[in-house]
């Protein structure tokens, strides 16, 4: 049998080539490429240990794949909003008063309206992914993790239009109250409007920076 969990200790090298029938040298160039996609970690003494992979060697894997295929913005946001409503779907079902608390928390913080656009942006994506970890779906987790993380430019363009702090503040409170009811259809619906309008206030702020450029021109 083959170990497959989290913090399993792979066979050595000498074992895994007299399992596989191959050279090491062939192991260890293997063995290598599994620590470069986040699979395993490679302990002095120890030998490979099975871990799982981090967001960021997902996001990696996955802009590599928007930049190869030509993916679109619109197309990853189109993607973060299935996966989004989904999501608030599943948290009003599953969430705690641990979840309601530190979603709270970060509302309260986010709410600061004298915030830098990068604290702003990034409890904007906290609070994302505190409902997303609300859902107790590991795999949606780390997916909407990695959507928000390669949408951090998109979505700090939203919060520099003007009324986009005040907007983006009063519509994280609105989804909050609805998991706070346990109201699916309303935390679904509060989560799309939500969206809607960012997507709006990003296609605004791009429209002023074109205008912006044939003015100057």
């Amino acid at each position: 049998s083959h170990p497959d969990t989290v913090g399993t200790k792979l066979p050595s090298e000498q074992e895994l080539a007299h399992g596989f029938s191959v050279s090491r040298p062939v192991v260890r160039e293997a063995l290598k490429l599994l620590q470069e996609r986040g699979l395993i970690t490679l302990k002095n003494g120890v030998g490979a240990i099975i871990t799982r992979p981090e967001n960021s060697t997902v996001r990696d894997a996955v802009n590599r794949i928007m930049q190869v295929d030509q993916i679109s913005t619109d197309e990853l946001t189109q993607m973060r909003q299935i996966l989004e409503l989904s999501s608030v779907e599943l948290a009003v079902e599953n969430l705690t008063d641990e979840h309601l608390k530190k979603m709270e928390q970060n509302v309260e913080r986010f709410s600061d309206k004298t915030l830098p656009l990068k604290e702003r942006v990034r409890l904007d994506e906290q609070f994302h992914q505190l409902i997303a970890q609300a859902s107790h779906n590991d795999l949606l987790s780390l997916f909407i993790g990695v959507l928000t993380s390669l949408l951090r430019d998109y979505m700090g363009k939203g919060v520099l239009i003007e009324g986009g702090i005040e907007d983006g503040i009063t519509r994280h409170r609105q989804i909050l109250d609805a998991l706070k009811a346990r109201d699916k259809q309303g935390a679904r619906h509060a989560m799309a409007e939500h969206l809607r309008v960012s997507r709006l206030n990003v296609q605004l702020f791009d429209e002023m920076g074109t205008t912006s450029k044939k003015t100057q021109n």
